[in-house]
Order: C-alpha cells, then sequence, then structure tokens
C-alpha cells in the first residue's frame, strides 16, 4: 500500500513501476533469449574444445605409463608370458611371439596368454583370464589397459625388422570412430613409418600424406577440420617406443676350447670355434640373457652371464 501510494502521487514513477510490477513484455524476453542464444552458441566451441584437450591430456598420461610398462618388460627371459619383445626370431622354439595388435577397428573377442595387454596386465600383477574377453564386466583391470575411457580399443603395434632397433608404436584414439576413422593395418614399413613420423602433438599438423589413399575423401577431410582452423590430428595418442640391438664379439684364442653363446633362450644360438679370432653375433635385442659357456665340446663349462645393454666384446684365452 505504502509504494502503491506513491506512485499514484508520481505519474512518471508509476508508469514505470506499474510495468516493472507486470514483468518484462515478451518482445524483452525474446530479445535477451536470442542473446543467451548467441552467446552459448560461442562459448559452446570452447567448451567442447577444453574438455576434448582434458581427455586427451588424460589418455596421454596413461599412454606415457602403459610405455614404462611395455619397456620393463624387455629384461624378462619369459618370452611367452612377460616380455612384449618376443617376435618372431627372437624366440626360441619353446616359446610363443607377443600377439600385437592387427586391426584398428576390431575389439579383442578374447585374452590370449600372449597378448600384449596381457603381458602389461602381469606387470601390474593382474593376472588375466585366458579365453575371456577384456570387458568392462569379466575383466575390468585388464579392459582398463586394452581400452581409452571413450570405449575406443588401444593399440600396441610392432615395427618391421631393422638393423640397430625394434621400434613400437602405442596407439589410442580419444574420438569417437564415427568421428575419426584410422586406415586399416598394414603389415608394411610405409603404414608403420606414416605414424611414426607424423607430429600428433601439434593441433595444426596435417595427418600423414600416406593415408590420402587409405581413407575415403570424407574420412580424410574430417582430420583437417578442428575448430578455429586447426587440425585433429592431437585426437590420436602416439606413444613411441625404441628397443636397441646389439651384437657380442667373442674374440677366441684359444687353442682348444670353443666358446657357446646362448641368447633369445636358445642353447647355443652361436658358437666361436676354438682359435678362431673375433666371432660376431648376429644382432640380439636389448635385455636379453647372454650366456657364454666355453669348452671342448658342448656343453661346456659356464665361463660368463649377464644382460645385453651394449654392444659387448668378450675374449677367450
Amino acid at each position: 500500500m505504502v509504494l502503491y501510494s506513491y506512485l499514484a502521487k508520481n505519474s512518471a514513477l508509476r508508469t514505470h513501476g506499474l510495468r516493472a510490477l507486470r514483468g518484462f513484455s515478451l518482445l524483452e524476453i525474446v530479445l535477451v533469449l536470442f542473446v543467451l542464444g548467441l552467446l552459448a552458441a560461442a562459448v559452446a566451441p570452447s567448451l567442447r574444445d577444453v574438455i576434448e584437450r582434458g581427455r586427451r591430456d588424460a589418455e596421454a598420461k596413461s599412454l606415457d605409463e602403459l610405455a614404462v610398462a611395455v619397456s620393463s618388460t624387455f629384461d624378462a627371459t619369459d618370452l611367452t608370458n612377460d616380455n612384449v619383445a618376443a617376435l618372431a626370431g627372437t624366440i626360441g622354439p619353446g616359446d610363443t611371439a607377443t600377439q600385437f595388435s592387427s586391426s584398428t577397428s576390431a575389439t579383442s573377442a578374447s585374452t590370449a596368454t600372449t597378448d600384449w595387454f596381457a603381458k602389461i596386465a602381469r606387470t601390474r600383477g593382474i593376472t588375466p583370464q585366458i579365453g575371456v574377453a577384456p570387458t568392462t564386466a569379466a575383466q575390468p583391470a585388464l579392459a582398463q589397459i586394452a581400452y581409452n575411457p571413450s570405449g575406443n580399443p588401444r593399440f600396441l603395434f610392432a615395427g618391421p625388422s631393422e638393423a640397430g632397433r625394434q621400434r613400437f608404436l602405442l596407439v589410442s584414439l580419444t574420438a569417437r570412430s564415427e568421428q575419426l576413422t584410422l586406415p586399416a593395418y598394414e603389415a608394411s614399413a610405409a603404414w608403420f613409418d606414416a605414424l611414426w613420423n607424423s607430429d600428433w602433438e601439434s593441433r595444426t599438423a596435417p595427418p600423414p600424406a600416406y593415408w590420402t589413399g587409405k581413407l575415403t575423401p570424407a574420412q580424410f577431410a574430417a582430420w583437417t577440420q578442428g575448430s578455429g582452423g586447426l587440425t585433429q590430428v592431437y585426437r590420436l595418442c602416439v606413444r613411441r617406443i625404441v628397443l636397441p640391438k646389439f651384437t657380442v664379439t667373442v674374440n677366441n684364442n684359444h687353442a682348444t676350447d670353443s666358446a657357446f653363446v646362448s641368447f633369445n633362450n636358445i642353447s647355443t644360438a652361436f658358437t666361436a670355434p676354438a682359435n678362431s679370432g673375433a666371432n660376431v653375433t648376429p644382432e640380439i635385442l636389448g635385455g636379453r640373457l647372454i650366456t657364454i659357456n666355453r669348452g671342448t665340446s658342448l656343453p661346456g663349462v659356464e665361463a660368463l652371464r649377464f644382460r645385453l645393454r651394449e654392444n659387448a666384446t668378450i675374449t677367450v684365452q
């Protein structure tokens, strides 16, 4: 009543006061909503970008940890169950090679003893259930290794055989598969090097040129069409792992004793005959256990045992 009496004495205030009591007009409400819509449209891309960057940064940290775990297995003498670097040609007849990723789309329908993610699980004290898929329902701890938080499979690819090193690639796509597509896996140096040599940390770098013939024009274009003129390549997390290869030179100057060199879980993988001078082994992956026996015949007696960390030279005399 007091407010009404005051307004009744002042026509100007009465007009504006009664308007305030009635509320905003429909036109004013529409204008306010329009402005809010413009602001939301401007803020939405930035907010989405922040979320995507956070997701990508978290996955990059997870891949860093997995890369360390992969490297930690390279000293393992159990090549079948533990050592990820158990490739064909680097293992004994009693061992089974690691199963690396061989697809960029298929999920893991089961778990094998030699799956790369099963070997990583063992480094973390997890016992994988062989024959059971690594799902959040059946094997949640294993699924956290095999899949990223976006639900996409993580991949570990082994590089081609080459002198001096063995390369591996840990790969994880943080975008949905309908947003970005990886080219189908090829067991070739060109396919592997396209991933290895690209800059996946940059927000302006283009996708590998090699992909132009492996993806449809629309799929390839999706990698180049980021917000604000940026590309989408940063949404693929890639970690490069290098395992050096070394040799052992055996200088055998003994008149009657041969040197028998065992590595890769292969007994007497290399022999340096008596009084033969310098003998160089084939390249051996770093971290492998080297055992040298000497004698006039097998098995002889053990003379030396060591882990291969660099090119080594041994003299028998």
